[in-house]
């Protein structure tokens, strides 16, 4: 039982950084699961995902602590994922920028009933903030390889005011309570942050 309300961090945190292509298959098999449910319009829970992936619950609660933890990883990588391709970019251009708040936007779009279904969930406010923090340690990175910083602005408060504004809209999306077209989010989250970091005049 104590697997299932969240132990077992040691063994998740293991896996997590596993490369042993087990580890890779059940993990890919369980978001397969999720996007099958969602495809199919069936409501997402922990028992639907097992029964759909085809692995044991306590499988499941080794790699994960439930949805919020897979909802959780999921966006973790996509932000570092995200991050990497921009700071692909040697000038980190204007179309960088857009392109990747095309690519964010994409990410919540194709996990929106993931996302809705663990908004919906009672989640701690220290699970919110971890979200934001992810997001946060990302764009930081990029602040640090930022020219156009203006003088006495501090990266880190600088990054976690971005990332708390931008992750406040999106979540504010994916519960419904903004109702924007794809293309609509992207505009405005790369029109409201800061023009000397998104290059956008």
């Amino acid at each position: 039982m104590a697997v299932e309300q969240g132990g077992n961090e040691s063994i998740r945190s293991t896996l997590d950084r596993s490369s042993d292509p087990r580890v890779v298959r059940t993990r890919a098999g369980i978001l397969a699961a999720v996007h099958e449910l969602v495809a199919a319009g069936d409501e997402l829970s922990v028992s639907a995902i097992v029964r759909t992936a085809g692995v044991s619950r306590a499988s499941f609660y080794s790699h994960y602590a439930g949805l919020d933890d897979l909802a959780a990883s999921l966006r973790r990588t996509a932000f570092h994922t995200i991050a990497e391709l921009y700071a692909a970019d040697p000038h980190g251009s204007a179309e960088a920028m857009l392109s990747s708040q095309q690519r964010l936007v994409a990410h919540f779009a194709d996990n929106r009933a993931l996302y809705a279904a663990v908004a919906a969930l009672p989640v701690s406010k220290e699970a919110y903030l971890a979200d934001v923090r992810a997001m946060a340690a990302e764009i930081e990175d990029a602040l640090g390889r930022q020219p156009g910083l203006p003088t006495g602005l501090e990266v880190t408060a600088t990054a976690r005011y971005i990332a708390g504004a931008a992750y406040g809209l999106l979540d504010a999306w994916i519960t419904g309570e903004i109702d924007l077209a794809d293309a609509e989010l992207v505009d405005h989250l790369t029109r409201l942050l800061p023009p000397w970091f998104s290059g956008v005049r």
